[in-house]
């Protein structure tokens, strides 16, 4: 289990809304989802150190391994509260976290405001 890693940035770059990094740790290529701040900062040399730490969670699926790498433990375990949700998936849990803070994502659950999260991509009224 990989609960963190440490490296240099090689690489960044965006497919549709997902935001991707490549880091080389010790002579591995590590390639990590990230929420889309994190990559706005790294684009834009706001973080001057291409040596960095994420916190991963690692998501093993039938035909894929995926990492999703994050800034703080806090991130991480919201993102992971997030996927507990019936229904919720890596993606749409990333969506959530690159549409709105923690503290954000606390208020919309607590005042169940369904316009809000129904603004995230990929979440919406299913037509039955």
């Amino acid at each position: 289990m990989i609960s963190w890693i440490n490296g240099d940035l090689v690489e960044l770059w965006q497919t549709n809304q997902k935001f991707f990094i490549l880091i080389n740790c010790q002579g591995l290529g590590y390639e990590i989802q990230i929420l889309e701040s994190f990559f706005l900062k790294l684009k834009t040399n706001q973080i001057p150190n291409k040596n960095i730490t994420l916190w991963i969670k690692h998501i093993k699926k039938e035909d894929s391994d995926l990492l999703f790498g994050f800034t703080s433990k806090e991130q991480k375990n919201y993102f992971i509260e997030i996927l507990s949700i019936r229904g919720v998936g890596s993606q749409i849990s990333m969506g959530i976290l690159n549409k709105f803070s923690i503290n954000e994502v606390i208020n919309i659950i607590k005042t169940q405001n369904k316009k809000l999260i129904c603004s995230v991509p990929g979440i919406g009224q299913k037509n039955e």
